[in-house]
């Protein structure tokens, strides 16, 4: 059973006084030889506000944890313990969004809280078993992405921003 170290109530408060900083991960594969170039993309099948949708991985990030930690137990927690995320202690965010309650944000409505996503591209060794909110994970070559209707918080403006950034 997780620990947790807020009564639901506090939560509450928190999500609708502050925003609230997590992390996204979306995982990539690149082809191999000399020169790389990005092949697939990975999302996860979960419940939203909105529906079944594929999404970032992500969560948010816990008090005193290192982005790096945030961003390798997040995966953990979707795609099991057997995956290897290859991500540095000093890697930097590829991108950051912010997602509003408010609906100032070129992002869904996200009814739950205001947050600040710094999103990773993270290469993974291993079989991914879905886990905690993911149904179902599944790679998707870079012209087979679902189209933004069936991606969860419009995260499909995140995704092909990271796309252009790579």
């Amino acid at each position: 059973m997780k620990r947790s170290w807020l009564s639901r109530a506090d939560w509450r408060f928190i999500q609708s006084s502050i925003p609230v900083t997590c992390v996204d991960v979306l995982p990539v594969r690149f082809s191999s030889g000399s020169r790389r170039v990005l092949r697939e993309v990975g999302l996860i099948l979960r419940e939203t506000p909105y529906g079944r949708k594929w999404c970032l991985i992500g969560g948010r990030l816990m008090y005193r944890e290192p982005l790096c930690a945030a961003v390798r137990r997040q995966m953990t927690e979707a795609l099991g313990r057997q995956i290897t995320p290859h991500i540095l202690p000093a890697q930097q965010p590829l991108y950051v969004a912010q997602y509003s309650a408010s609906g100032r944000s070129p992002f869904a409505l996200d009814p739950r809280q205001h947050s600040v996503s710094l999103t990773y591209a993270v290469e993974i060794e291993g079989l991914p078993t879905p886990g905690g909110e993911a149904i179902q994970f599944e790679w998707f070559e870079i012209a087979s992405i679902p189209p933004a209707r069936r991606i969860g918080f419009r995260q499909s403006i995140v995704i092909k921003a990271c796309l252009r950034l790579l």
